[in-house]
């Protein structure tokens, strides 16, 4: 028997161990083979002269807590139940625990295009993870299939790693993918600080007083893109088609008017060895269903999240969230999320005040936000997490 079970060995789930082991008997559970999340394959500079290495970060949490916490990987959780005591059936044998702590992370989105299953086609997630945690090389010129805060970082990282980025474009546009030039242009506008084009550092200073100019910037944009970041972005042009015959040879490029409509015979071909997709990220909320939790959908935040209070509580008694099972954010975000678990677990109200505190800060000062109604998706969970509670308590 357990006193706290954490699913999940990311960021959120060995900073809510590194809090409980002090005091309690702990063990974290996580399919991969390696814990650190999506910790492993980050690498970026927050500021100049200051880098976020996720691997030195993740390494440092491992070593906090590998001599007093439990750790078991290559483990997949495929039921838990509730009695008394949460009851967690995993490919490791069944474990039993007084608290639980959902800590799932998320997963990436991509939708498929034509010659998606070549040899070389691959998320922007897997060609972060083996060039900065695996360092294999996923090619030597890519070209990236979407345009969000997630593929503009990790199209950065693979720059760092001297892999030449040759195009990044639009998907093309179907049931499943509607980004349009004008969401392209809105994120690289909220990454407009980030030292990118002048073009682009220009809208993102107009961007707060002046939304209605969006528009006609927008007709302005280079219709053969701009060099922003260091990198090729181009979101008047939609990737159609990858080819190749047995891996990845190049992709055809097809030009589009400002509304994302598709101009007659205007297509051309970009080489390539490798292409990345990317639709963003959604919360890993699988483990919740399986204890009925309840749920909402707020797009802001990814899509489905377990209902969950400011405070990491969620109906059911001494179960807890961290992370990005609660909604897309950064791995800071995700490490104070998980300390917050931790100190409610234990009954340290002051230092779970504290860990809030310090989430407000980050939300405020991130350097890149994956989605820009994210407060207005936080207010949206936890007004009806009040709304419940009110009814409880009549």
């Amino acid at each position: 028997m357990f006193d706290t079970i954490i699913i999940g060995a990311g960021p959120a789930g060995l900073s809510a161990a590194g809090i409980l082991q002090e005091k309690q008997k702990v063990l974290v559970l996580d399919e991969y083979f390696h814990a650190g999340g999506r910790l492993l394959g980050q690498l970026y500079e927050e500021k100049k002269g200051k880098w976020w290495n996720g691997l030195e970060i993740a390494r440092k949490l491992v070593s906090d807590t590998q001599d007093k916490t439990e750790i078991r990987l290559s483990t997949s959780v495929y039921d838990v139940e509730l009695d008394d005591t949460y009851t967690v059936h995993t490919t490791s044998g069944t474990f039993r625990s007084r608290h639980l702590i959902i800590a799932t992370g998320s997963r990436e989105k991509s939708n498929p295009l034509p010659e998606w299953d070549l040899p070389g086609v691959m998320t922007v997630g897997a060609a972060q993870v083996l060039t900065n945690f695996s360092r294999v090389r996923p090619g030597d010129k890519g070209v990236i299939v979407g345009i969000n805060p997630l593929s503009m970082v990790i199209a950065m990282e693979l720059g760092y790693a001297d892999i030449d980025v040759a195009k990044i474009c639009l998907p093309p546009e179907n049931l499943l993918s509607t980004q349009k030039p004008e969401d392209a242009f809105e994120t690289l506008v909220s990454l407009g600080h980030s030292a990118p084009s002048r073009f682009i550092s220009t809208g993102a200073g107009l961007a707060g007083k002046a939304k209605p100019i969006h528009p006609a910037a927008l007709k302005l944009f280079p219709k053969n893109g701009i060099r922003a970041m260091g990198l090729p972005i181009s979101i008047k042009e939609k990737i159609i088609r990858i080819n190749g015959t047995e891996k990845v040879e190049s992709v055809t490029v097809q030009k589009t008017d400002s509304k994302g409509k598709p101009l007659n015979g205007k297509t051309r071909e970009v080489k390539c060895d490798f292409v990345c997709i990317s639709d963003g990220l959604a919360p890993l909320s699988e483990i919740g269903s399986l204890l009925n939790l309840k749920h909402v959908y707020a797009e802001s935040l990814g899509g489905y999240v377990p209902l969950h209070s400011e405070m990491m509580e969620t109906e059911l008694p001494n179960l807890y969230v961290a992370g990005n099972v609660t909604g897309i954010e950064n791995a800071k975000v995700a490490m104070y999320q998980g300390q917050l678990a931790a100190h409610k677990i234990l009954g340290d109200e002051d230092a779970a005040m504290r860990s809030l505190s310090a989430i407000t800060h980050e939300r405020k000062n991130a350097k890149v936000k994956f989605h820009k109604d994210l407060l207005q998706g936080r207010e949206t969970v936890e007004t009806m997490w009040r709304e419940i509670e009110k009814r409880k308590a009549e």
